[in-house]
């Protein structure tokens, strides 16, 4: 059931409850000068009828949104206080004769209904102190139907003999009330209590949701200006030596009747031009392709659509390859990349793994400024560990919590160093996810920063065990 029918339930059992207890205790009051007694059974009957008819007149106006809703529902609550009073009338036990005056009766079962209808209706109403006018309504309503149906019942005594005071029932009925109506009170402080603590539980989980929300607006954002950025300067670099070749054989040809001189240097060859800007359009169509391929990549992992194709390999000749293909950047960099490994047979996605690990040496080769870079295999417990460790600059500890989130870079994209979309971790803790593993990191400012790949025991390749596994493997949805 939603939460604000909840409420209404409450509000509406909570009015029964205090309709019941004002009737009482005007019945208190009453003198009719001859014994008087309770039937306990319809004396609780007329409280739950309270109860029930306050319950579902309140529901009805709330759930139906039709024009008459709200009369109709406060006619039934009209209905309902004339249907309690006269069942409690009905439990009053005197000794005597009881006439009715059907008049008076029919007025006030009118007016409760007439009354409670129009107070039903303004409370329904936008306005600023419609709540206040439902009250004092509904006031006049229940006083009105009281007093009048109280002037319709008429009571004959019968002789008695002897002074009559009044038996004990009336003043277990009027504990009852008093008990019943400090419930009331309870219940209504209790219920405030709760409500404004799942307000304020409902305010902070709001705030946090608006909070993650802007911050996804800026990531993205952001993420759009550097796939701009990103994406302009190899395209810019392809179109700029496209058009260079174009025009390479009219710079190189002589113009028409001139003359060469014999002692000036020979300039370049055409092929020379040709093969210098061909490798310069690669190098920025191959950045091109790798930053397509990162978005598609990640892309393929939120929908789900990627595979993992698993086989046995050597975790060390991966590493080793990894140094390798580093070799020309750590050259450029000055710095050292060192392969530690133990023995280990792996069944993973090679293909996989190698991304994660280029990844991250990428990272660590861009980034951390260090001198070292070592690259790290290791068992630990039932399955392994990979790490890539560097003596650079460090991350601070803020960031470490973001730096595996879609579209994050611990710098901005106004002070970028290097380039980048923000996406490399994010799919590198997705592929460790996809094979049951996970990836860490922890850092040390000024002392360097260590990515670690946890692989689970399912990872190391038993011949036995993995007969029949190789093949592709349906990676797992991952909640984004």
């Amino acid at each position: 059931m939603p939460q604000a029918q909840v409420w209404y339930c409450l509000t509406a059992a909570t009015a029964g409850v205090s309709i019941w207890c004002t009737h009482f205790v005007a019945m208190l009051g009453f003198r009719p000068g001859v014994p008087v007694n309770f039937d306990l059974g319809l004396t609780f009957a007329s409280l739950v009828i309270a109860i029930l008819g306050c319950t579902f007149g309140f529901l009805f106006t709330a759930i139906f949104r039709f024009r008459f809703a709200s009369a109709i529902g406060g006619a039934i609550l009209g209905l309902t206080l004339a249907g309690m009073h006269y069942a409690g009338m009905i439990a009053y036990r005197v000794q005597g004769l009881v006439i009715w005056d059907k008049t008076y009766l029919i007025v006030s079962i009118v007016c409760a209904v007439v009354l409670c209808a129009a107070a039903v209706c303004s409370g329904a109403r936008s306005h600023k102190y419609s709540e206040f006018h439902m009250a004092g309504i509904l006031t006049a309503a229940i006083v009105s139907l009281h007093f009048i149906g109280m002037t319709a019942f008429h009571v004959e005594p019968l002789e008695i003999a002897g002074n009559y005071v009044n038996p004990e029932a009336l003043r277990v009925l009027a504990l009852a009330i008093a008990g019943i109506a400090l419930l009331i009170v309870l219940g209504g402080l209790l219920s405030y209590m709760i409500e404004g603590r799942a307000r304020l539980e409902n305010i902070a989980e709001l705030t946090a949701a608006r909070n993650a929300a802007e911050a996804a607006s800026r990531a993205k954002s952001e993420f759009l200006s550097v796939l701009s950025h990103e994406l302009r300067t190899p395209l810019t670099i392809v179109l700029g030596y496209a058009g260079m070749l174009s025009h390479l054989k009219e710079a190189q040809s002589p113009e028409p009747n001139s003359t060469i001189d014999p002692a000036a240097p020979k300039g370049r060859t055409v092929a020379e031009q040709a093969d210098k800007y061909g490798r310069k359009i690669t190098t920025s169509a191959n950045h091109l392709l790798s930053l397509i391929n990162e978005i598609l990549d990640y892309t393929s992992m939120e929908l789900g659509d990627a595979k993992l194709q698993k086989k046995e390999f050597s975790l060390h000749d991966l590493l080793e390859d990894v140094r390798d293909q580093f070799q020309v950047m750590s050259a450029q960099k000055n710095a050292a990349l060192v392969v530690e490994c133990d023995q280990i047979e792996a069944f993973a996605d090679r293909g996989r793994i190698l991304q994660i690990l280029i990844n991250l040496v990428g990272n660590a080769m861009k980034f951390s400024k260090g001198s070292q870079i070592t690259l790290r295999g290791k068992r630990q417990g039932s399955g392994y560990v990979i790490e890539v460790a560097d003596n650079g600059i460090g991350i601070p500890e803020d960031k470490i919590e973001v730096i595996f989130e879609a579209f994050q870079q611990v710098e901005s994209a106004d002070h970028r160093a290097a380039g980048g979309t923000g996406l490399g971790l994010a799919i590198c803790e997705r592929l460790a996810v996809a094979h049951g593993g996970a990836i860490a990191a922890r850092s040390t400012l000024g002392a360097g920063t260590v990515f670690t790949v946890t692989m689970p025991a399912e990872a190391i390749f038993q011949e036995a065990a993995s007969a029949g596994k190789v093949g592709i493997v349906e990676q797992p949805r991952l909640a984004s």
